[in-house]
């Protein structure tokens, strides 16, 4: 009869630990809207790092250099 209690509390235990998991998870996909926007700001900030290294690298190769020296690359 001991041996059948001591098998009962690491059920509840478990049940616990499930239920807390369980929370935790419910929790971590909540996605609110001042996540999205912080979310969205890192984003627009690395693509705009991406797009001054772009432009300083078209800068120091020059105009002629990108476009191969055509005509069509110097038509704006």
């Amino acid at each position: 009869m001991a041996d059948t209690a001591n098998h009962q509390v690491p059920e509840r235990g478990r049940l616990r630990r499930v239920l807390s998991a369980v929370l935790a998870w419910t929790e971590a996909m909540d996605y609110g809207g001042v996540d999205f926007a912080l979310d969205r700001i890192e984003r627009l900030e690395r693509e705009v790092g991406q797009l001054k290294e772009e432009l300083r690298q078209r800068r120091h190769m020059g105009v002629v250099d990108v476009h191969d020296g055509s005509a069509a690359g110097l038509e704006r």
